[in-house]
């Protein structure tokens, strides 16, 4: 199975997203966004960039640490 590449995004309150960084397969797209996270109050999503499809994650906010929890996605 080959490793997926991702383009992650900040989402600001105004509706306006900034590219933030990439990352090779998922679980470094989780790190990575788990990091973002820990630093800002914004929304966070990654886009894979062969397929285009957008992987939402929703943070979880609990005990002042941020958790990331992959969003269903049907």
């Amino acid at each position: 199975m080959t490793r997926r590449d991702f383009d992650l995004f900040e989402k600001f309150a105004d509706g306006s997203s900034i590219w933030r960084t990439c990352a090779s397969g998922q679980f470094d797209a989780q790190q990575k966004l788990q990091n973002l996270a820990d630093h800002s109050e914004n929304e966070f999503y990654s886009i894979d960039i062969e397929s285009g499809k957008l992987l939402p994650f929703n943070l979880e906010r609990d005990n002042s640490r941020n958790r990331l929890k992959r969003a269903a996605n049907g």
